[in-house]
């Protein structure tokens, strides 16, 4: 049954990413089919036909919204910078509801999608479920992903009852030697636990909702296990068990199971990339981002917290941004230089620091 409903899937998102782009992931799809309108719909293609011709200053308003809830995290992962204790010169911090509120106000009406994580893990924010239920009253879809050790009881119960749409629990090996080695400081035993105990509210409330997703970042260490956690995770009524490449900073990490292998230091990688007309980035502090891999608040296009919408979405740095991925670095200005330039010149994610 799991494999029949994998097949689909793997259909719909082959169909989804020729309409709409190769960058299309099921959440995406999952959106545009529950929370649609007619505003959004038009919205949406005035934003594609925007990318297509190159424009830079757009009426198009973002579609999928960023919302980093929270740059602290419980665990010490040695590939991310939270992990790492890199601060980027912003505090630790949580969101409070009204600003979470306040970023996206002006976008609402036109937002599909709106993912509430980033650079921390969501769950130690106390203001995070109410968010959601503000976000269900304005049909948008929520997405969020943790690392599963929860840190106080009732959790699983709020996700359920919060009407959350997507649940991603990241675990990354499917026992207590190879899952710690990345997830330094976590607990496989009860991050296992929790992805159950999430399934069994779920079931016990009669609901669909959240859809659940493991997903498994794959490395050297953890690869001889994938077919054993595919198998637990069809027994106990994951939705959908999610292997992914991982930007691996250490050569001793890398999988050697090239479906799982991320190519990195290609340009052409990033040539179709339309995140600054399709997404509103905003990280803990009120930063705008060009997207989700940006760290540094040197970066930030500018602060939703103390700049309206409007006079964002079209400022410079955006403007340099669209230019940058719309005609190439040959063509675009030099200055203000945007985290865009870097990427595209290199075909490195941002975040990416390599290690030997």
């Amino acid at each position: 049954m799991s494999r029949h409903r994998d097949k689909l899937t793997k259909f719909a998102m082959r169909l989804a990413r020729l309409l709409l782009g190769d960058r299309v992931a099921m959440p995406h799809l999952m959106a545009f089919l529950r929370y649609n309108s007619l505003l959004k719909t038009a919205n949406l293609f005035r934003v594609l036909l925007e990318i297509k011709a190159g424009r830079v200053e757009v009426n198009g308003k973002p579609f999928i919204a960023l919302l980093e809830v929270n740059n602290i995290c419980n665990l010490h992962c040695p590939f991310c910078l939270t992990g790492k204790g890199a601060t980027a010169d912003r505090p630790k911090r949580n969101m409070t509801l009204k600003e979470m509120t306040q970023c996206i106000r002006a976008v609402e009406n036109y937002l599909y999608f709106i993912q509430l994580y980033n650079w921390g893990e969501p769950l130690l924010n106390k203001d995070l479920f109410e968010f959601i239920r503000y976000a269900q009253q304005r049909r948008i879809f929520t997405m969020l992903s943790s690392n599963m050790n929860f840190v106080r009881s009732g959790l699983a119960e709020e996700i359920v009852d919060s009407g959350l749409d997507y649940f991603i629990a990241a675990i990354d090996g499917f026992s207590s030697e190879s899952y710690v080695k990345y997830r330094r400081g976590g607990d496989f035993e009860k991050a296992i636990h929790n992805m159950e105990n999430v399934l069994t509210k779920r079931k016990q409330r009669g609901v669909p909702h959240p859809f659940v997703e493991w997903q498994y970042v794959v490395f050297r260490h953890n690869q001889h296990e994938l077919d054993a956690a595919r198998t637990f995770a069809d027994g106990i009524g994951v939705d959908y068990f999610h292997p992914v490449p991982g930007y691996i900073e250490h050569s001793e990490w890398i999988t050697n199971l090239p479906e799982f292998q991320a190519e990195m230091g290609l340009p052409a990688s990033v040539a179709g990339c339309a995140r600054p007309w399709t997404h509103l980035n905003i990280r803990a502090d009120g930063g705008v981002a060009a997207c989700c891999y940006e760290f540094l608040k040197k970066d930030d296009f500018g602060n939703a917290f103390e700049t309206p919408f409007d006079r964002l979405w079209n400022n410079e740095m955006f403007l340099t941004a669209r230019k940058v991925l719309s005609q190439g670095l040959e063509t675009a200005p030099r200055t203000p230089t945007t985290i865009c330039h870097r990427c595209v010149a290199s075909g490195i994610r941002p975040s990416f620091e390599k290690q030997e």
